[in-house]
């Protein structure tokens, strides 16, 4: 009975979303020899539910529209992303402890972070900092980059974390693969909030244009070497993201261990609430089958928040994100490893803004 309600909202997900599926390789200048080119990218949707609010056609009646559907109450209770069934299915299963080793695929690049053009006012300036590490007031470089992603994925709304991150565009937001799409079906509702503090958006609601994953993880959620998401925002009042609240810089094929990072995500599930900014930090650590692992005590919720590698307490490089974990091992959070495929998602939308 289960298999076939979820295949009947599966449908329903289906026809409702109506997203154009863009299936291909990167450029040949760009296209990472030897590895996995392949992205799927769509355009991002509202429910009916949303869609009936949108008044005209322009993107702010859409911003308004999702701003209004997403009310602290409903953000509040949307669920861990932890409970999305493929996220379930990693934390029942046992480690790869036989799998390959993690490989760097080519040649290591970075991407480095960028300031925004003018400091960003935020319309909450006089709050206090947030409850939990690291403790940074509304405005902190990594606050106001990093933030909730709340979507809703066959009938129910969960709760990820993402990040700006710097390109050509100035309009990406990085996440896991999970918050963007589930099931081989888009999530829609995407909205971002960044520097989210128990409710309050500081810096507003910016609505999604497009979202992007990989092949390997679009047709099959258990594929979590792949599970890297990206979307590309709307403007919101004039400013593209990036330009307005700054992003933090990206990089991928670098060693696989060793590395010291700092984590930031929005934990939800027990004993977090999802209210505030919390922050982790140790080495890197090979996970076999393409992941890699950290100390790391953040919960569901925290999907898709960075992890901040060369890090100078404001800015860093993007080098992995909370991802899942396996319930027989709680202290311990996975992520891809950053290799060709973070290379092809990053190529395949770094020069779009909307």
């Amino acid at each position: 009975m289960r298999l076939k309600q979820r295949m009947a909202v599966f449908s329903a997900a289906v026809t409702m979303v109506a997203a154009v599926l863009t299936i291909g390789a990167t450029s040949a200048a760009n296209a990472a020899p030897g590895g996995d080119d392949n992205i799927v990218s769509g355009k991002s949707q509202l429910s009916p539910e949303v869609a009936r609010t949108v008044h005209g056609n322009s993107v702010s009646a859409r911003q308004t529209a999702i701003a209004a559907y997403w009310t602290a109450d409903r953000m509040k209770a949307a669920k861990p992303d932890t409970q999305m069934p493929a996220m379930k299915a990693a934390a029942a299963a046992k480690p790869a402890i036989a799998a390959p080793a993690t490989k760097p695929q080519g040649p290591a690049r970075k991407v480095a972070g960028a300031a925004p053009v003018a400091a960003p006012v935020a319309n909450q300036p006089d709050v206090s900092p947030m409850a939990y590490p690291p403790n940074y007031p509304v405005g902190h470089p990594v606050a106001r980059t990093v933030g909730k992603v709340f979507f809703t994925s066959f009938g129910v709304n969960y709760v990820c974390s993402g990040s700006i991150v710097n390109s050509e565009g100035k309009s990406v937001v990085w996440t896991a693969g999970h918050c963007v799409s589930d099931g081989a079906a888009w999530n829609y509702n995407w909205t971002f909030v960044p520097n989210y503090y128990s409710g309050v958006a500081p810096y507003g609601y910016w609505y999604s244009y497009s979202l992007t994953t990989t092949v390997g993880w679009f047709y099959n959620n258990a594929d979590y070497a792949n599970d890297v998401g990206a979307s590309i925002m709307y403007n919101n009042g004039g400013w593209r993201i990036a330009d307005y609240l700054g992003a933090q810089g990206i990089a991928w094929n670098y060693a696989v261990s060793g590395y010291y990072v700092y984590a930031f995500g929005y934990p939800q599930a027990s004993p977090f609430d999802g209210c505030c900014l919390y922050a982790e930090q140790g080495y890197t650590y090979d996970g076999g089958g393409g992941t890699i692992y950290m100390v790391n005590y953040m919960t569901g919720g925290s999907s898709g928040g960075p992890w901040l590698n060369w890090f100078d307490g404001n800015w860093g490089y993007v080098n992995g994100h909370n991802d899942f974990k396996y319930t027989a091992y709680p202290q311990y959070m996975y992520s891809p490893y950053y290799g060709n495929q973070v290379l092809n998602v990053y190529n395949a939308v770094r020069y779009i803004s909307a």
